[in-house]
This record gives C-alpha cells, sequence and structure tokens, in this order.
C-alpha cells in the first residue's frame, strides 16, 4: 500500500486553464495505489469528485499561468473567494498592511480556516486565526483545495465557512533544477512586478529520502491615486444633497473630488473681533458660511473671515469653501482638505523574500521521518493621508511666520480699533510629514515528525508537531504633541533675530498654546524634550507644504508597534479500513482517529510613545494611549471519522456510502464544544452521483475578540442616521424615532455641532460565545465518458447548493450601524440605543460603545457549479489542436443578517448590494496547438449590485436615494500564450484585464482592482 500524505492533491481539478485536463487524467489513473486524502476528509478517496461535499481545486500550473503573484489576487476571481483582499489592496482596503487574507463566502476570513498541507498554519494577524498567505510557496504549491461548508469536525475550530488547504509538492514532482522568472508592467508604465523563483526536489542516493526546497524574491512597485483617473481627485463620492448639491428629486448625489471644507492642508485662518465676539473660530466661520467663500467679513475693508495663503504665489485671499457646497463636511473641489489626494499611494511598495524545504527519510519500513521548516519575511509600505488636524489653532500676532498681506490686514484692524484673534483649522498632509507605515512580517514554521503504514493492517498513521511564529512590526511616523504645538509657538529671538521656539528662550513657556479639538490633556505641557536645549525648530503652517524638513524631523518620531503571534500544534491520527477483519458487501469501513492539542498566543505592544499618550492619536480627547493586549489558550481535541459502503454494484445504486465525522473540545479559555459531519454519496449509475452533508461547526473568539484592552473608535461628525440625507433612508421607523431624539429634527444636521469625528469606544469581550453554523450541501456530479458514442467524453459536470446559518455571529458593528440599528427598530427601547449618547438639548451624537457582542444570526445560500469539456479540434498547419473549455460560477440565492437577537423577524437583506452580487461566473477556454503552444482566455462576469454606501433597506425606504444607485455588472477579460522552447524551458505571457475595465463607481476594488490593463511575461527553465 501506498503511504497516504495529507493533502495530496492528485486529482485536483483547476477552474483556470488546464482544469478538464487534470481532472480527466487523474480519474483515468487513479487505483487502488494512488487513493489520496482530500481536503474536507482524513479519509482516503480517488479524488476531489468522489467527495460527499463540494471541493473544488485550482492547479499550482494554473496559478503561475494567471500572471498573478499574489495567490490572493487570483484566488479572488472565484466565486467562492470574491470577498478576499490581496496584500496589493491593503493600501485602500482598510486589512492589515501587507497582509493577503481569504474570505469564503464572503463571511470573514476569521471564518475561513487555511491550512497547509492538511495541518493547521501560524495566523499572520495579532490577536486572529487568520493566515496571510503571502506565506506559502509558488514554486512548490501543487493545488490550493477548497471545501465548502463547515469542517469543524475534521480540522477544529474557524472552518465555519470552509477550508481553504495549499497543497505542496514533494520530491517526485521534479525533474531536476526548476527557475521561474516573471516581469509585468501596466500598459500605464507603472505597477512593475518581478518575480523570481529557485525550487528543486531530490532523492537520496539510497532512494530511502527525499528533500525539496524553494528559495523566491518578489517585489512590486507602488502607484499613486493621482495615477487613475477613478481615484483621488476623480474618485467618486455620494454626497447629500443640499446646499450646492442640492437636487429636488434625490437625497444624494454622486460627486468627484471631496473635499472638507472645515480645514485645509495649507491652513483656514480666520479672523475674530476680540472686543465683541470675544474669540476666533475658522471652524464656526465655514459651519455657518452657508456655502459663501471667504465665510463673513470683517473691518471696513471688508475682510474675509476665513481666507488662504497661496504660499508659491504670495497671494492671500478668500477661502474657497467648493465649487459644489453641500456641507462643512462635504464639497467638490474648492480649498477644503481632500478626501482623497492624489499624492497618497494607491497599490503600496512591496518586498517578499521565502525561503522553504522539505524532507523525509525512511526510518523502517513501517515508519518514515518527515520536516518541513519555512521562513517568510515581507516589507510594504503605504502613506496616510493626514498625520494630525486641528481646529482653530491658536497663532500669536507676534508669530514672525505671518505673511505680510496677513500682517497688513491685523494691522488694518487694529487701526479701527478691532482686537483681532487669529486662528487657523489645519490638516498636515505636508509632503515632509507622511506617516510612511511600514510593514515588517517575519514568519518561521516548522513541522517535524513521524508517518508510516501498518500494510498487514490497512493502517496509516501520522505523529507530528507544528511551531509557527509570526513577528509583525509595523512603523510610522507620528505627531508628538507637545513638539507641535511647541514648534508653533515661534518668535524672534531679541538677541540673534533669528525665529527660534519660545520655549528655547524662555525655560517657563513649557505649556504652549494648542487647539481647543482635538483638546491636548489635561496635564499637558512640554515633555519629550527640554526647553531651551535647542531640538525644537520652528514651524509656518501657513500654506501647502510649509512644514520644512527640519521641523518634521523634530516634530514627527518614529514609532514602532510589535506584533507577536505563535502556534504550537501537537497532532496524532490513525486511518485505515477494516479489510483485513471483515468486509462489508459493498466494500470495507474506512476510519480515522485521533488527537490534537494546539496552544495559540497572541500579543500586541505599541510603541512608548503612544503608550503613553503622547501623539496626535492618543491625547485623551482623541482615542486615548493605546494600551498593550494580549491572550492566549490551547485546546485539547478528539476526533473521529468513517465512512461506509452501503450498496455497490445494483441497479440505479452503483455505489451508495454514507459518512460521517465528530470532534470533541475541550477549551481553556472557552466552553466545550461538539461539532460533527454527516454525509452521503449515491452513484445512481456509473457516471452520475448524488451527494449531501450536513454539519455543524463551532468558532471561538479568537484572542483579540476575547481579550483585547478597551480602545477608542470614532464616528464621522456627518454619521448619523437622522441627519437629512439618511433620516428617509432605514426601516419605516427611522423617521419617528429620530424625532424622538431631537428636539428641532426638521433643522437638524450633526455637522452644525460636532467636528471632524466623534471617539467611543471599543474592545474585547471575555463573555462572547462560541458561534455556531449549520450547513447543508446537496449536489450531483455526472461525467457521461462512454456515453453518446464518446462524444462527451471529455465532459464533467457539477452541481451543488449550499445553505451556511451561523447563530451567535461575533462581530463589532460601527458606530453608524449602531446608531442605524437604534433607529430603524420599532422603538428606542433596544440595545443599540443604550451604547448610543446624545447631547440632551441639540441631540447629536456625542460617545458610544461598540465592542464585540454575539449578534443574531447570518444565513447565505447559493448554487455552485462547474462544467469542464475537452475534445479534439482540426489540425492546424500540421499540428493537432485540442479545446479545453471551462466554467465555474455561483448563483447567490440568500444573503440575510439578524443584527439583534432580541428581534429575530428584524432581517436585513444584503444580496445585491455592494461586493455581493448575485451572479458571479467563471469562462475558461485553452488551445492547445501541437505539443508546445497553448493560446488561453480567462473570463469573470459579474451582475450589477448596488454602489458603495448604498443599502437595500435605503432603497426601500427612499427610492431616491440617490441619483445613481447600482451598477451594471461587468466582465473582466485576460488572455495569455505558453510556449514549450524545449524540455527544458518555456515562456509564457499574456494580458490580464485586456479591456482595461475600471472599478465601480465609488470602488477601488471590483469588478478588477485599480492597477488597469497588465502585461506579463515568464520563463521557465528545468535544468
Amino acid at each position: 500500500m501506498k503511504m497516504l500524505h495529507l493533502g495530496v492533491a492528485a486529482s485536483a481539478i483547476a477552474i483556470a486553464t488546464a482544469s478538464t485536463a487534470i481532472a480527466q487524467d487523474n480519474q483515468d489513473d487513479v487505483d487502488d495505489s494512488d487513493v489520496i486524502v482530500v481536503t474536507g476528509s482524513r479519509l482516503a478517496t480517488d479524488g476531489t469528485l468522489e467527495a460527499s461535499g463540494p471541493v473544488v481545486a485550482f492547479g499550482g500550473g494554473d496559478i503561475r499561468d494567471s500572471g498573478q503573484i499574489d495567490i490572493a489576487a487570483l484566488l479572488r476571481e472565484s466565486p467562492q473567494l470574491q470577498a478576499s483582499l490581496p496584500g496589493s489592496f491593503s493600501a485602500f482596503n482598510g486589512t492589515p498592511l501587507g497582509a493577503s487574507l481569504l474570505n469564503l463566502r464572503a463571511l470573514g476570513e476569521e471564518r475561513t480556516l487555511v491550512l497547509e498541507d492538511g495541518r493547521r498554519h501560524v495566523a499572520g494577524i495579532e490577536g486572529t486565526a487568520a493566515v496571510d498567505v503571502n506565506t506559502m510557496s509558488t514554486a512548490l504549491l501543487g493545488a490550493v483545495e477548497v471545501s465548502t461548508g463547515g469542517a469543524s469536525s475534521i480540522y477544529g475550530a474557524d472552518a465555519v465557512s470552509g477550508v481553504v488547504n495549499f497543497v505542496m509538492r514533494d520530491a517526485s514532482d521534479f525533474d531536476g533544477l526548476e527557475i521561474r522568472t516573471q516581469a509585468g508592467v501596466t500598459d500605464d508604465g507603472d505597477a512593475e512586478e518581478v518575480f523570481l523563483s529557485i525550487a528543486n526536489g531530490f532523492e537520496t542516493a539510497d532512494g530511502r529520502g527525499s528533500t525539496v526546497f524553494a528559495v523566491e524574491y518578489q517585489q512590486t512597485e507602488s502607484i499613486l491615486a493621482g495615477d487613475r483617473d477613478f481615484a483621488g481627485f476623480g474618485r467618486g463620492w455620494l454626497a447629500p444633497a443640499t446646499g450646492d448639491a442640492a437636487d429636488p428629486t434625490f437625497s444624494n448625489v454622486w460627486l468627484v473630488d471631496q473635499r472638507l471644507p472645515i480645514s485645509s492642508s495649507g491652513g483656514v485662518i480666520a479672523l475674530g473681533d476680540g472686543n465683541t465676539a470675544g474669540f476666533s473660530s475658522a471652524f464656526v466661520e465655514v459651519v455657518s458660511s452657508g456655502g459663501q467663500d471667504g465665510c463673513r467679513t470683517i473691518g471696513s475693508q471688508n475682510i474675509p473671515t476665513c481666507q488662504f495663503y497661496e504660499r508659491s504665489t504670495g497671494v492671500l485671499r478668500a477661502f474657497d469653501v467648493g465649487e459644489i457646497y453641500a456641507g462643512p463636511f462635504d464639497a467638490q473641489g474648492g480649498d477644503g482638505v481632500s478626501a482623497e489626494p492624489d499624492d497618497e499611494i494607491l497599490l503600496p511598495q512591496s518586498n517578499r523574500v521565502l525561503f522553504q524545504t522539505r524532507s523525509e527519510y525512511e526510518l523502517l519500513p513501517w515508519m518514515n521521518a518527515f520536516f518541513d521548516a519555512k521562513f517568510v519575511t515581507t516589507r510594504t509600505q503605504e502613506s496616510n493621508q493626514v498625520n494630525g488636524f486641528n481646529d482653530d489653532i491658536p497663532i500669536d500676532l507676534a508669530n514672525p511666520f505671518i505673511p505680510a498681506p496677513l500682517r497688513a490686514q491685523i494691522t488694518q484692524l487694529q487701526n479701527e480699533g478691532i482686537d483681532p484673534i487669529l486662528v487657523m483649522s489645519r490638516d498636515v498632509l505636508d509632503a515632509t510629514t507622511r506617516s510612511n507605515p511600514v510593514a515588517r512580517r517575519q514568519t518561521f514554521r516548522i513541522v517535524g515528525g513521524i508517518e508510516g503504514a501498518f500494510e498487514d493492517l490497512n493502517m496509516n498513521y501520522e505523529v507530528s508537531f507544528n511551531y509557527g511564529r509570526t513577528d509583525a512590526d509595523i512603523s510610522s511616523f507620528a505627531r508628538v504633541e507637545d513638539r507641535y504645538f511647541a514648534a508653533i509657538d515661534a518668535v524672534v529671538d531679541p538677541n540673534t533675530g533669528d525665529i527660534v521656539c519660545r520655549s528655547d528662550i524662555d525655560p517657563n513657556a513649557v505649556v504652549p498654546p494648542a487647539s481647543p479639538f482635538p483638546a491636548q490633556n489635561s496635564n499637558f505641557q512640554i515633555s519629550t524634550f527640554e526647553p531651551g536645549d535647542g531640538q525644537c525648530v520652528p514651524v509656518n503652517l501657513f500654506g501647502d507644504n510649509s512644514i520644512t524638513r527640519a521641523a518634521a524631523d523634530f516634530i514627527f518620531q518614529e514609532v514602532v508597534d510589535r506584533n507577536d503571534i505563535e502556534q504550537r500544534d501537537f497532532l496524532a491520527t490513525l486511518a485505515g479500513d477494516s479489510e483485513p477483519w471483515f468486509t462489508l458487501p459493498a466494500g470495507p469501513i474506512q476510519y480515522a482517529i485521533g488527537y490534537e492539542w494546539r496552544e495559540e498566543q497572541s500579543s500586541y505592544t505599541p510603541d512608548a510613545l503612544t503608550r503613553a499618550g503622547l501623539t496626535f492619536g492618543t491625547i485623551g480627547s482623541n482615542g486615548g494611549p493605546v494600551n498593550p493586549s494580549g491572550g492566549e489558550y490551547d485546546v485539547n481535541e478528539f476526533f473521529g471519522e468513517i465512512r461506509v459502503p452501503v450498496v455497490e454494484g445494483l441497479p440505479f445504486a452503483e455505489r451508495i456510502e454514507v459518512n460521517g465525522a465528530y470532534r470533541y473540545s475541550d477549551y481553556s479559555a472557552f466552553d466545550e464544544t461538539d461539532t460533527w459531519n454527516v454525509g452521503a454519496r449515491w452513484s445512481i449509475f456509473e457516471n452520475l452521483t448524488l451527494r449531501a452533508t450536513q454539519s455543524r461547526a463551532v468558532r471561538v473568539p479568537n484572542i483579540g475578540e476575547a481579550f483585547a484592552p478597551t480602545f477608542t473608535a470614532f464616528i464621522g461628525a456627518g454619521d448619523d442616521p437622522c441627519n437629512p440625507q439618511f433620516i428617509n433612508a432605514g426601516s419605516q421607523f427611522r423617521a419617528a424615532n429620530c424625532a424622538a431624539l431631537i428636539p428641532n429634527i426638521g433643522s437638524y444636521n450633526s455637522t452644525n455641532f460636532v467636528s471632524a469625528r466623534i471617539p467611543g469606544q471599543s474592545g474585547g469581550n471575555p463573555n462572547l460565545a462560541p458561534e455556531e453554523a449549520d450547513t447543508f450541501t446537496v449536489g450531483a456530479v455526472w461525467q457521461p465518458a462512454g456515453e453518446f458514442g464518446g462524444a462527451l467524453d471529455g465532459l464533467i459536470v457539477t452541481l451543488d447548493y449550499y445553505d451556511i446559518e451561523i447563530e451567535g455571529l461575533i462581530d463589532s458593528l460601527s458606530a453608524f450601524q449602531i446608531a442605524s440599528n437604534c433607529v430603524d427598530l420599532p422603538d428606542l427601547n433596544n440595545p443599540f440605543c443604550d451604547a448610543i449618547d446624545r447631547d440632551p438639548t441639540n441631540g447629536f451624537i456625542t460617545g458610544f460603545r461598540s465592542g464585540l457582542i454575539n449578534l443574531g444570526s447570518v444565513e447565505t445560500s447559493g448554487l455552485d457549479w462547474r462544467v469542464d469539456y475537452s475534445f479534439d479540434t482540426p489540425d492546424v498547419g500540421g499540428m493537432a489542436s485540442s479545446v479545453r473549455v471551462s466554467s465555474q460560477g455561483t448563483h447567490f440565492l440568500k444573503n440575510e443578517e439578524v443584527r439583534d437577537p432580541a428581534q429575530p423577524d428584524d432581517v436585513f437583506d444584503v444580496l445585491g448590494e455592494a461586493t455581493r452580487p448575485e451572479w458571479i461566473v467563471n469562462f475558461n477556454a485553452d488551445w492547445d496547438l501541437g505539443e508546445s503552444l497553448t493560446l488561453g482566455w480567462r473570463g469573470r462576469y459579474e451582475s450589477s449590485q448596488l454602489l458603495v454606501g448604498i443599502t437595500n433597506r435605503d432603497i426601500e425606504s427612499d427610492p431616491n436615494f440617490a441619483n445613481i444607485i447600482e451598477n451594471d455588472g461587468a466582465f473582466v477579460h485576460d488572455f495569455s500564450v505558453n510556449y514549450e522552447i524545449s524540455d527544458r524551458f518555456e515562456v509564457y505571457g499574456g494580458i490580464n484585464n485586456a479591456f482595461e475595465e475600471e472599478p465601480y463607481l465609488g470602488s477601488l476594488s471590483r469588478p478588477a482592482g485599480p492597477r488597469g490593463r497588465f502585461f506579463f511575461i515568464g520563463l521557465n527553465a528545468n535544468l
């Protein structure tokens, strides 16, 4: 008997190119000695088509030929993984910088279990179980298998939506040293990529051992938002139809070049009269401007109360609140701070290096030792738009940086008997001050153990230990508050005439004047440097890019946050069949039993400056100090699996078999759990099989969800469901509930009362209960080989229905979702309203508590299918030719959420919203010409869906919610060519997104990413 290796994909059926050939060849070649273990089970089978539940596989060669060097970028094109987020998107999608995360069935990466060769893999993100698939070797990859549905009874917690298993090659898959090099570039001449790998596999001289290794390097270059006309200033955004954007029909309208007039990268300069008002406020001036450039006027010369200084020309002029002004936080164009600046990094720059080696050696005829080790390091850099902002920064009238025209205005007002007060609202976007976050990730993983077979007993076993560690350091440059305001408080040194910080000549100036928002801590004073020591560099805030390199180096200090993750896993399994003892009429019973112990540890250590609350984002009014966090747990698990053949060789029952699995888990930090799976396969005829599974899966809270300390989260100033642009959306209860909360609802707008954002509290919850998921699948496999005169010999058709329902979903709703749920439920006596604080007089939001809770439930269902067909075509130029075509898709039937367990009938239908289309279909065709040339095409279609920021409830409650509500769907096309120069050399290349399909309005990731049309070429050498 050949030894069974967990996860070896001898029958990988790819949905990309060459899928039919792989499937057909393996179905033909399988015999009793070639059975393998397919993802979703620990029992041997003949291939993915013989599983009770749906298993889809991608061939490693197909991933190579796709031109994608980020595995997640290709996998997200499959319907099952369409919600996945590659690391190249991490600059704009909110995921951890540089990490590539898989998301099966759009149920979250935390519910998608990622394995390597059927074994657990250390997480890549602190506090979670999510694996960064950048750590998977491309050169050693044999296949990627995707199993839908709960697999907790097989692999343990986290396999709620299913399993993605990366199956690696062994020495028998190599025929010499393999060298692969690939390069690519867009038709805009940017986003360059380079990939190089060297891999080999060989046996020892005595034939008892083998070793494989791979070394990989890849590099991608960044692009800026301004490099694409649909990003940066050109990115669409949904604005309230108020002010200049007022529309008689629609509540919201789509605009471009989003600006926030309340502030500016060059500063909103405000002059007030100290004799009358007693204060000056740029924020108040803009909020009350009504869209008037310059706001009001002051003095006999009608000096604008809000102005802008053009540093390049020396011109001081009225502040432009926007070409289209919809409110103090919503404008198109103007001098306001850009929400999507052109010089923001859109695709990050990244480097990756991987080394992996795998060995096995026969110690005894019935025992092999094996060893697998890898080290992966990545570096990813992006840029952050704003490195601090402030409203109404006080500027001393003696400040030497005040521009001449502004000083002349101050003198004019003083001559008129006015006591001018000068303040400035400013966002820090100077080129010298970017935070430039850099994520450095290092992953080390080692697996060792013994495996073997007792051939007389038809048994296989494995005993292994798996250790993994991920270290992720995220460095950036943070604004240190005492330095910033000390540098703003500039004066002229009376002894030298130089411009210096006041603290350099006045040792008692330890509390520099500061902005009222965000307000400084009550004990605010100079603490990170010694006044008078010469370190302080005065800063000029007037105009764009006015902060010098020297001033930036003083104010913005490097901070490094450290994330450490460790995993230890002991696994012992025994699998076999009953043939040595007894055999049922339909064959022997197969079984597998085992024990697994796993320990997970995770910690986060913020930089000392952020722990002390000394940086912009960590002062008390803007988040507070960032606390270290961490946690650990271990689990003991016992599991078993069985497959029983019931009938074989009868009419209309070529074969019937049933299977089941059970796992008991005892967690140190959580309750005990039980998970199970039952399934059946009924081969009506040799070529037609029905299959079904029912399973119960669990997911215990991960370390971050259970143990994260309280931290500050934010809600935007305009993100109030009772604002004019939202009040007619949501449920039928929203308007009445808002009126009950807010006295003057008819004229209410939250942006009249608050600036930028409101802080609230979030954090972990040690009282969370495990999630429970029930999954049902039923499907059919049709392989009509030998039928219809052999015309359909190359055809394979699978069709599967799935339904996944998760109870007690662990999630943290955003503050806007909490506020919306509060007013969308039938009355205000609900837990969401308890989590929102409002001002008792004017009704605006003053705080919130989000945190993690067990929400109601989520249910999703759909139909998956795959069709593969290969056939010969007429010779071309004397060369034999054949065609391989395939289609794989999903029709999503249901995607519903119950967000409040106390309101089980209040169901949110999210199917058809952004990223949740009803149809996704992949098409593939390859034309083989002779034995050397292959031409390929790959297409991906997704149906129309609502645009970003629009929900089904918005449209149901307000059919005129926006002037554009949905996209038209899209079809993305890729083309490739492969040519074998000789047995040792192959050249390949292609064009991805050949017709340059752009992201949907308001989006940057669908139906294609922002890279655009991309050309690649590569060379494979086998020496």
